[in-house]
């Protein structure tokens, strides 16, 4: 299983995805904004990062590159009720490993999750 942050502003939203994995065996931790998942971030090993796109004071996409840029394995997936092509084609270029429709269920939550574990694994790890 993997080690899974879950990044949301909405606490009913953060803690259902949060309880879904743990209940797929995976450690999960949460944060309610990019400033506090940075500090998860730099405390804790994860493998996959699962964030909002529209919270503030910091976005999910700005969350996205700051976060990537201190740990070049971790996979985001970006998740959001508000998408567009445009926002969806920015994540990517950005380096998110996908990008899903709120609400998800929880087959497309545990099959994305899987993919993106599966990509944490096979990047090395700075420690290796």
């Amino acid at each position: 299983m993997g080690r899974i942050l879950v990044v949301d502003d909405q606490r009913n939203l953060r803690v259902t995805t949060a309880l879904l994995l743990r209940s797929e065996g995976h450690i999960v931790h949460e944060a309610q904004s990019g400033e506090e998942a940075l500090a998860i971030l730099a405390s804790h090993e994860v493998d996959v990062m699962v964030t909002d796109l529209r919270m503030e004071p910091m976005d999910g996409l700005t969350l996205l590159q700051k976060a990537r840029e201190r740990t070049p394995r971790l996979q985001v997936i970006i998740m959001t009720a508000f998408g567009s092509p445009e926002t969806a084609a920015e994540a990517m270029r950005l380096g998110a490993c996908d990008y899903l429709a709120k609400p998800l269920t929880m087959a497309v939550l545990r099959r994305t999750v899987g993919r993106a574990l599966e990509l944490a694994r096979a990047k090395p790890s700075p420690l290796s």
